[in-house]
């Protein structure tokens, strides 16, 4: 994806620069990479991808504060699929697991994590593989909770029948066509209902979605 064949391209979207130094230092003199930091926002990388090209994977860290992490996470999936994505965070939680899951990402890792963890994680998704902490795997209880939660939103957010069915396929991450083959409905049938979904949450997005999610989580977890 670069001139030089035998290197992946790795981007950094960090606000933090020693984060991002330290990490392109580490990765460049562990593994067979070239590091191009550092990315300050989403225009930033979306401009690069405008006037370089491609990358293989990004770090992307979800605690940015001039933008949100997921809507753009979501974006880079829609304009750059095959691009993979491993979140970072300073903050651990079974809730940004589970989100970043859902939005596609192929693995979190903390920023407090070791180096081993930090060079096998980016190995593995470098690889196609997916890497997420333990707590992450298997999340027990949490999902429970997370279920419940959604539950809770469908019902305030007064979703149908028809259109809870659709949410939950949707935060799966099927396309429409995906779902008006599971579902035995017409894709623009699927098209009003996911319209009439984004609209009823006051939203644009899945991410958006998964905004108010975490949100209610967050309650949830403090209550």
């Amino acid at each position: 994806m670069n001139n030089d064949k035998s290197k992946s391209t790795i981007l950094v979207l960090d606000e933090h620069e020693i984060f991002a130094e330290g990490i392109k230092l580490i990765l460049e003199n562990n593994l067979d990479v070239e590091v191009r930091y550092r990315f300050l926002n989403g225009e930033n990388v979306l401009n690069y991808f405008k006037e370089v090209g491609q990358a293989d994977l990004i770090l992307l860290d979800l605690n940015l504060t001039q933008m949100d992490s997921l809507e753009f996470m979501e974006l880079l999936q829609e304009e750059k699929p095959g691009l993979k994505i491993l979140a970072t965070s300073n903050q651990q939680s079974d809730a940004k697991i589970f989100l970043t899951r859902k939005l596609g990402a192929k693995g979190f890792i903390g920023k407090d994590s070791n180096l081993k963890d930090m060079l096998i994680a980016v190995k593995e998704v470098l690889q196609g593989d997916f890497y997420f902490p333990e707590e992450g795997k298997s999340l027990g209880g949490s999902l429970d909770i997370m279920e419940e939660v959604i539950k809770n939103l469908c019902k305030r957010f007064e979703l149908s029948r028809s259109e809870i069915k659709i949410m939950n396929l949707i935060l799966d991450r099927k396309n429409n066509k995906e779902i008006a083959h599971e579902l035995y409905l017409s894709p623009l049938t699927v098209k009003n209902h996911r319209k009439n979904i984004y609209r009823k949450f006051g939203v644009q997005n899945l991410a958006g979605i998964l905004i108010i999610l975490k949100e209610e989580l967050e309650k949830d977890r403090k209550g």
